[in-house]
C-alpha cells in the first residue's frame, strides 16, 4: 500500500499499515470475543434471515434465484463463503467483512489525505475506532460489503476532481456498479454525480470536451454490472426493475412513520392497518412481485398525500435527527438482546415523548445507562465535526469542492433514509463524519496550543 504524493511527508506506508492493523485487530477481537462468548447468533440480526435465505438459494438453484426484494451481491458474497466452509456459519463472511472494513478505514484515510496530509491519520483511526462500523462488521448484514464500495466511489469521485482522466472515471463507475449491486439505493446518487462531477470540474476550471464521455464511461460500467439483474427480472417478472422493494418499504415504513409524526400512531401499529386496507383491494391480490410493489407505491404516496408537505417534512426532520444522535452501540447483539422495549413501541404521543421516555423511563436501567453515556461521547463528535466542517469551508476552491461532495453525501443518505431512524441507517456517511472529526480534532488541538485563530469568527 503507498499513499498519494500530497499525503506522504506525514504519513508513511507504516502508519498507513497502522490504520488498517489498529482497524482489524479491534474487529477480529471483537467478532471473534462474541462467537466464542456466546455464539454464531451474535454474529447475527433479524434481517441476517432474508440473506442467508437468499445465499441458500443460490446454492440450491443457481445465481439466479435470489431474493426479488434485494439486491444480489451480498447474497452473492455469503453464498461463496457458506460453498468455501460447507456449512452455513456467519464467522467466516464475517471475518471477510472485517477485512474489508479496514480497508475503508485505509480509504478513510487516503479521502482525508487528499485534503491535507495531516488529515490522513486521525481520520483513519477515526474510522478505525468508530462504533458504528465496528458493529456492523460483526453482523450478517449488507452494510459494511456496501460502505466498502461506496467509499470507494467517493474516492474515485475525489481523484476524478482532482485530476479528470478514464481511469478515475472507470473506478469510479467501477464502484457505483457494485455499490449498487449491493443495494439499490445506490441508484439516485449515481445518477446524481453524473451532473455533480462535471459542475465540480467546472468550479475548479478543469472541465473539458472529455468530461462528458468519460461520465459515459461512468454510466456504463455502473448500469453494466447490473444487466444480469435485469435480464433476470425482465425474464421472470416481465419487469425491468431493479428490485421489488419499494412498495413494501413505502407501504409498511415511510407511511406509518409520517402518520406517527403528525398524530402519534406507533409505525407498527400503522403498518399492520395499512397492509389490511391495501389486501383488501383488487391489487392487494397482484402475484407478480414487480406489479404489487408498484401498487403498493402508488397506495402509499396516496396515503402520504392525506398527511401533506409539512408532515412530510416534520418526519424527515425527526428521522435525520435520530439519524445523527443515534448512539451505534445499541446496535450490537449483546446490547440488543438485553431486555427492554424498542424505541418505536415506546409510549408517548409524540417522536419528542417517545425520545424522553426511551432515554429516561426505560424498562432496562443498564440498557438506559449504556445509551446515555453514548449519547454523551457522540454529542461530544459530532460538535468536532461541526468545527471541522466549518473549518474546511474556509480553505481553498480544492477543498471546498470536495467539502460539497461529501456534504452532498452526508444529505443523500439522509434523505434517502427519510423518517427511518437507527444508527445502523447513518453508517454510509461515517467516511465523510471521520474526515469532518479530524479537521475538527486538528483545529482544537491547534486552538489548544494557541496557533489556529476561532473557527466561527470569520464571515464566509
Amino acid at each position: 500500500m503507498t499513499f498519494a504524493p500530497s499525503a506522504a511527508p506525514a504519513l508513511t506506508n507504516r502508519l498507513l499499515w497502522l490504520v488498517f492493523a489498529t482497524a482489524l485487530s479491534i474487529r477480529l477481537a471483537y467478532v471473534l470475543g462474541l462467537y466464542l462468548g456466546v455464539g454464531p447468533e451474535a454474529l447475527t440480526a433479524n434481517d441476517s434471515i432474508a440473506y442467508s435465505s437468499g445465499a441458500g438459494l443460490i446454492l440450491d438453484q443457481g445465481v439466479g434465484a435470489w431474493q426479488v426484494d434485494l439486491m444480489p451481491l451480498y447474497m452473492l458474497f455469503l453464498a461463496a463463503h457458506y460453498a468455501i466452509q460447507g456449512t452455513v456459519d456467519p464467522l467466516f463472511p464475517v471475518l471477510t467483512q472485517c477485512a474489508l472494513d479496514a480497508l475503508t478505514a485505509v480509504m478513510v484515510g487516503l479521502i482525508a489525505g487528499r485534503l491535507d496530509h495531516k488529515l490522513a491519520l486521525p481520520a483513519g483511526l477515526f474510522a478505525a475506532l468508530c462504533p458504528s462500523l465496528i458493529i456492523t462488521a460483526g453482523i450478517i448484514y449488507t452494510d459494511s460489503l456496501f460502505l466498502f464500495f461506496a467509499t470507494a466511489a467517493l474516492f474515485g469521485a475525489q481523484r476524478w476532481l482532482q485530476r479528470p482522466g478514464w481511469d478515475w472515471a472507470a473506478v469510479l463507475g467501477l464502484a457505483l456498479g457494485l455499490a449498487l449491486l449491493t443495494r439499490v439505493m445506490m441508484a439516485p446518487w449515481a445518477l446524481g454525480l453524473l451532473v455533480a462531477l462535471p459542475l465540480g470540474a467546472l468550479m475548479l476550471r478543469r472541465f473539458d470536451s472529455r468530461a462528458p464521455l468519460q461520465m459515459g464511461l461512468v454510466a456504463l460500467l455502473c448500469a453494466g454490472l447490473q444487466t444480469p439483474v435485469l435480464v433476470r427480472n425482465a425474464v421472470d417478472f416481465d419487469s425491468f426493475g431493479l428490485t421489488a422493494q419499494s412498495g413494501s418499504h413505502a407501504l409498511y415504513w415511510i407511511a406509518p412513520l409520517v402518520r406517527e409524526a403528525v398524530d402519534g400512531t406507533p409505525q407498527e401499529e400503522g403498518a399492520a392497518e395499512l397492509q389490511e386496507r391495501f389486501d383488501a383491494t383488487a391489487a392487494g391480490a397482484e402475484t407478480n412481485p414487480f406489479r404489487r410493489s408498484n401498487a403498493m407505491s402508488a397506495y402509499a404516496l396516496d396515503e402520504l398525500g392525506r398527511f401533506g408537505l409539512g408532515a412530510i417534512a416534520k418526519s424527515w426532520t425527526i428521522g435525520a435527527a435520530i439519524n445523527l444522535g443515534a448512539p451505534a452501540v445499541i446496535l450490537s447483539p449483546p446490547i440488543t438482546a438485553l431486555p427492554r422495549t424498542g424505541f418505536y413501541d415506546t409510549p408517548g404521543a409524540g417522536k419528542g415523548e417517545k425520545i424522553v421516555n426511551f432515554l429516561f423511563a426505560n424498562d432496562n436501567p443498564v440498557y438506559a445507562w449504556i445509551l446515555l453515556v453514548s449519547l454523551v461521547g457522540l454529542a461530544l463528535a459530532r460538535l468536532a465535526q461541526l468545527g471541522g466542517v466549518v473549518s474546511l469551508a474556509r480553505r481553498g476552491r480544492e477543498v471546498r469542492v470536495a467539502l460539497l461532495l461529501l456534504l452532498g453525501w452526508v444529505a443523500f443518505i439522509l434523505l434517502i433514509n427519510g423518517p427511518i431512524a437507527s444508527a445502523k441507517y447513518r453508517l454510509p456517511i461515517e467516511p465523510a463524519m471521520a474526515v469532518f472529526f479530524a479537521q475538527g480534532f486538528r483545529v482544537f488541538v491547534e486552538r489548544w496550543r494557541g496557533r489556529a485563530r476561532p473557527i466561527f469568527r470569520r464571515r464566509f
